[in-house]
């Protein structure tokens, strides 16, 4: 199952979480069974998975 298929996947801009400068994201992945995983990143932190998500494509050519 991919996350298409499941529905649960969305990232979230959340500035009332925001501190010391850091802009705040909450990301919301479905696992199943009407549960939901919820991941609290930074900026730099979701450029930094986004980066090495691209370094796994690549190497996967």
């Amino acid at each position: 199952m991919s996350i298409k298929d499941s529905g649960g996947f969305e990232v979230t801009r959340r500035p009332d979480l925001d501190g010391r400068g850091r802009k705040t994201y909450v990301v919301d992945v479905h696992v199943g069974n009407g549960k939901w995983v919820h991941l609290t990143y930074g900026k730099a932190d979701l450029q930094d998975i986004r980066r090495i998500i691209g370094q796994a494509l690549k190497e996967d050519q």
